[in-house]
């Protein structure tokens, strides 16, 4: 059937009851607030009659505010010796109502997307749908195109578009249910899932609220294991979105133990990734991987591709953060093999940036502009504005470390752009923080301060603390650059007492380490050391080897300061030692370096020489930059010291010099 408007049904008046028209009131007052952006909603009803009445209050309603309705059906019923069939008639539902949308201003009822996933998954709701994948991922054109629409599904549609579309589904503005309890007396399934959308209406959601309803359930419905474990998942999530992965730890345990119990294996895959998140974000990296290598074994098991792939990626994630970039790589690339095969566009965007990420943490500055400019056409393409606004603030930071600081403002100046015409609070805060970090660079320090207590006021507003905490470490970091200490100990003292609440290790480790370099820049080395050793012993803890380097390079110094050469040579061969384990010629050139200042207090001219020409050979494939010639001038200076050391001493033409 091709796109038409409806036709005036004259129902009953009996079919709507007063929740019903509650309901109908609800869809008429967002699609009237949504000229210029559009919404989707999801209609859940088992009764035809009630639909077509439903649809005509709704075009009743709507046409008292100008807006028309229209009716586009996906699939077609007929019958067959089997019995009933359906043979799909629109495969790619949001790029037929782009092509077709009315100019005027309407809401469209779609029927047939059940139907449609029956059909091409032949009722195997363990496998992807195209049209699940399609909706996914051309989400945003609901937007870009301000379209409206309330999609006609069935709860196993519904439960299917949680698992198998996640990002459609949190992207709808509602979920309305026209079922009445008399409907469906013995139906437990439809009530469950009833809350259980409810509760995943916004993984950013309210996290009280959530907490609140599950308290309601074990008070009201113990028996209800399906819905009491969906909220724990959702729970569970927030808090680890929210850095509060310890709290999401016995959530996500006891999600983990019902969904066992059921046989839900979807579910438990979907635990066992985000308990893999929350034991990263407390510094368990071995437990996060042995569960995502459990998620993954369940996704090749059940063929699921779409999850394999992200399964992968988040993998690769783990290998990242700990410093194991040629792992991560593997990893990464397993990913882009699947979304490349499935032609998954948007995904493959964040692939393509994520690898970038690895080649810029291995100093390749070229390799991962490349395949973020990949990443950054496909979103273009795309007109995927809040993963632009990421993928420019990345191509910034590539120009950043460059030190090409007047293209890294330019970049930069676009991702805020596009994240202020989207009122993107917690990504601005971000973007301002960055460019603060620019003006840093540049020595213009009252600039820099101006854009970073723009970012702490976001915070500070959406009392978003993991944030709040790094910001005031910046903050400090903008006072010692004055050689204000007394205040740069101030905010950083405040980042602590943040980092410390929330128990964020990793964290610790760097506000501690920038707590000693503070002690240091006062000449108090005790102190310094005390605070360094702080951080070390997370470090060591938590088997973090990129910081553990970069502790034991900074005891280095202090040992140095101290006149103490055997001792910070010994610490920072440790450190060597790493970075050429991992490969992280970035610091190597840092430590190459400071190696050669060591010999060169020692009067071991020739052996300075040796490792700052190892500095230098790190550096100079990357292209001309301030430190390379910094370097470069070092070594002519040391080069010149060897030569007068190397020269013999004149004899005296008067003949040795007699005692008197």
């Amino acid at each position: 059937m091709s796109l038409s408007e409806s036709k005036p049904i004259l129902p009953q008046p009996s079919l709507l009851t007063s929740v019903d028209k509650e309901r109908v009131a609800e869809i008429t007052a967002t699609v009237g607030a949504a000229h210029g952006h559009g919404c989707i909603y999801f209609g859940i009803c088992n009764n035809r009659l009630k639909i077509e009445a439903v649809e005509e209050a709704l075009e009743r309603s709507l046409a008292a505010k100008g807006i028309t309705t229209s009716r586009v059906t996906l699939a077609e019923r007929y019958e067959s010796d089997a019995g009933p069939q359906y043979r799909v008639q629109i495969s790619d539902p949001v790029t037929y109502l782009s092509d077709h949308a009315q100019r005027e201003w309407a809401l469209f009822f779609i029927h047939g997307l059940p139907e449609v996933v029956r059909a091409q998954t032949g009722g195997d709701y363990s496998k992807v749908s195209p049209v699940s994948q399609l909706l996914n991922y051309r989400r945003e054109l609901f937007r870009d195109r301000a379209l409206c629409a309330l999609f006609w599904l069935d709860p196993e549609t519904v439960a299917y578009l949680m698992r198998k579309a996640r990002d459609f589904w949190s992207f709808r503005s509602g979920t309305v249910y026209f079922l009445e309890v008399e409907e469906a007396p013995d139906n437990r399934a439809v009530g469950s899932l009833r809350e259980e959308s409810k509760a995943t209406t916004r993984w950013s959601g309210d996290l009280e609220e959530k907490l609140s309803l599950l308290a309601a359930y074990r008070r009201k419905s113990p028996a209800d294991d399906n819905a009491i474990g969906n909220l724990l998942l959702d729970v569970g999530r927030l808090h680890t979105q929210r850095h509060e992965s310890e709290k999401a730890l016995d959530s996500l345990h006891e999600a983990m133990a019902i969904f066992s119990r059921l046989g839900l294996k979807d579910r438990v895959r979907d635990t066992k990734v985000w308990l893999a998140r929350a034991f990263q974000g407390v510094g368990r990296s071995a437990k996060a991987e042995g569960l995502l290598l459990e998620a993954i074994e369940i996704d090749q098991q059940s063929g699921d591709q779409q999850n394999l792939g992200t399964d992968y990626g988040n993998l690769s994630q783990i290998y990242g953060a700990r410093g194991d970039l040629d792992e991560a790589e593997k990893w990464l690339r397993k990913a882009i093999e699947i979304d490349e095969r499935l032609r998954d566009e948007p995904k493959l965007a964040i692939d393509y940036n994520n690898l970038s990420q690895i080649y810029d943490a291995r100093g390749q500055l070229q390799e991962a502009e490349k395949w973020l400019r990949k990443a950054i056409e496909i979103d273009e393409r795309l007109r995927d504005e809040p993963n632009l606004a990421i993928r420019y603030n990345n191509l910034s930071q590539i120009y950043d470390a460059r030190g090409q600081l007047q293209e890294a403002e330019k970049w930069l100046r676009k991702a805020i752009e596009i994240d202020e015409r989207l009122g993107d609070e917690p990504n601005l805060a971000i973007r301002y923080n960055n460019l603060s970090q620019i003006y840093d660079a540049r020595g213009q320090l009252e600039e820099a301060e101006k854009w970073l207590r723009k970012a702490i006021e976001i915070d500070e507003r959406l009392g978003d603390e993991p944030n709040l905490a790094i910001r005031y470490n910046n903050l400090s970091q903008i006072y010692k650059s004055r050689g204000q200490l007394e205040e740069a100990e101030k905010w950083l003292r405040r980042a602590i007492e943040i980092d410390e609440r929330l128990r964020d290790e990793p964290k610790l480790a760097i506000r501690y380490t920038n707590l000693s370099k503070i002690y240091k820049s006062r000449g108090q080395l005790e102190e310094a050391e005390k605070w360094l050793r702080k951080a070390i012993e997370i470090a060591e803890r938590l088997g973090d080897e990129p910081n553990l380097a970069t502790g034991y390079n900074n005891l280095s110094q202090i040992y140095d300061a101290r006149g103490q050469l055997e001792e910070a040579e010994k610490w920072l061969r440790k450190a060597i030692e790493i970075d050429e384990r991992l490969g992280d010629e970035p610091n190597l050139a840092i430590e190459y370096n400071n190696l050669c200042a060591i010999y060169e207090a020692r009067g071991q001219l020739e052996e300075a020489e040796k490792w700052l020409r190892k500095a230098i050979s790190l550096i100079e494939p990357k292209g001309p930059s301030a430190i390379l010639e910094t370097l470069r001038q070092n070594l002519e200076t040391l080069s010149s010291q060897r030569q007068l050391q190397t020269v013999p001493r004149s004899e005296n033409p008067n003949g040795p010099t007699k005692a008197p």
